[in-house]
């Protein structure tokens, strides 16, 4: 729901120096299944993990980016040089991309799989990795592989799921899919309405969510006064009941369903990353955060 492709191009092509604070892998996984039509290719999910330097955490947080929630990372990415190029992002999780490690946790950014790419590949219009993907048995398979991986090859124990705007329909649906492979899921500026007909798969999965069916602690932060149309706040504080943040203040600038606006916090960035960190940390939500 905000405009990541030039943020992305960025990444790819004006990379700063390497980031002096943060260890950054970039993360391969082949999973096991081909795609294409004249010729095949393996299928392959891609996340770049980011932790403090010289640091073990225990627990990971996986981010699922908004709308168009894809960022293409391609094999050749110097993780490094990734991790300190989001910052220029406009998204408050990835422009502060060192807040989680801060916190002794692990973040890491998930990209979908290769076969979910679509045929808009990096387009702000795409056509991949829609709700017919996330909603699926195979999504969970996907990112159970990349939990597998944490645990064997970063000694990780514990995950969360975080999601902001459209990623949230990924960490809605993993929250009841993965189980007790994770240990709690964030929503963020969650999805209320599908984006309709020119994006009819996206969004369409969310009426047959039922959040009440995730075994692990879950928790949704959303601001009052977002103005984004396909995530309104009425929805999502009925859904989430006692188990919602509200976010209040900040700055309606921008984009109403963008990287910044209230949408994504502009303005209370850094109080809303350090009430979710807290709640990961310690289990404790607060019920309001700004004004």
């Amino acid at each position: 729901m905000y405009k990541l492709i030039a943020t992305f191009c960025f990444v790819l092509f004006s990379m700063a120096a390497n980031s002096q604070a943060l260890d950054a892998q970039l993360i391969q996984i082949d999973l096991g299944r081909e795609y294409g039509v004249f010729s095949k290719s393996p299928a392959l999910l891609r996340a770049v993990s980011v932790r403090q330097e010289k640091s073990q955490p225990k627990t990971a947080v996986l981010f699922f980016v908004g709308w168009p929630s894809q960022l293409w990372i391609p094999e050749t990415v110097d993780a490094d040089r990734f991790a300190n190029a989001i910052t220029k992002a406009q998204l408050y999780a990835l422009k502060h991309i060192d807040f989680f490690p801060a916190k002794g946790l692990t973040f890491v950014v998930v990209d979908c799989p290769t076969d979910q790419w679509g045929g808009s590949f990096r387009s702000p219009t795409p056509t991949g990795c829609s709700d017919a993907y996330r909603s699926s048995e195979q999504h969970a398979a996907d990112i159970g592989r990349l939990i597998r991986h944490l645990k064997e090859q970063q000694g990780i124990e514990k995950i969360y799921i975080f999601g902001h705007s459209y990623g949230s329909v990924s960490s809605r649906w993993l929250a009841i899919r993965l189980g007790d492979q994770i240990q709690g899921s964030i929503h963020s500026a969650s999805m209320s309405l599908f984006a309709g007909p020119r994006f009819a798969d996206y969004g369409s999965s969310i009426a047959q969510i039922d959040i009440t069916k995730a075994s692990a602690p879950w928790v949704f932060f959303h601001h009052q006064n977002d103005g984004c149309h396909t995530t309104a706040y009425a929805p999502i504080q009925s859904l989430a009941g006692s188990r919602l943040t509200t976010v209040r203040g900040g700055v309606a600038e921008g984009d109403p369903c963008g990287g910044g606006h209230l949408h994504s916090y502009q303005g209370r960035e850094l109080v809303v990353l350090e009430a979710m960190a807290h709640w990961i940390l310690t289990g404790e939500r607060v019920e309001f955060v700004g004004e």
